[in-house]
Parts: C-alpha cells; sequence; structure tokens
C-alpha cells in the first residue's frame, strides 16, 4: 500500500493547517460538513511522502494517522 493519510472527519476543525503545510499537496478541503458542521480535510493525491507535517500541524490529536509503505521504505534504503 502507498503512503497516505486518514482523516478522521469528525474530529477535524477545519482549521487548514494541514492543508497549508503539505509540502507535496496531497490534501484538499472537502465539500462535506461533519457532525460539528466544519468542512473537514480529504487526503486526495497519492504522491504523499508521509512527511508528517500534517499531524505535527493538527492541534486535534488523533484527527490525522500518516501510514507509511514500508515496502517502499526498504526497497529505496
Amino acid at each position: 500500500m502507498a503512503n497516505h493519510v486518514e482523516i478522521n472527519g469528525e474530529q477535524c476543525k477545519g482549521c487548514r493547517l494541514c492543508i497549508e503545510n503539505c509540502p507535496k499537496h496531497c490534501l484538499v478541503r472537502g465539500a462535506d460538513l461533519n457532525k460539528s458542521g466544519y468542512q473537514y480535510t480529504r487526503f486526495e493525491q497519492h504522491e504523499c511522502t508521509a512527511c508528517g507535517f500534517c499531524y505535527y500541524m493538527c492541534p486535534e490529536p488523533g484527527a490525522i494517522t500518516v501510514i507509511k509503505d514500508d515496502a517502499k521504505a526498504v526497497a529505496n534504503g
């Protein structure tokens, strides 16, 4: 499986810090609203390097999970 980001839409507050700090522009603001009325972030591109910038910028614990493809890391490593 490729590097990717999982967003817990119910925990996202729509601050866009993750979107603004993703160097590969893998995250976008979604059109849907969560139960709190926020437009939550969605993962859209597959050029993710699993750098973790989005995770570290997010003020909501548990809203973002970064998944790194270990097979890719070993193959390139």
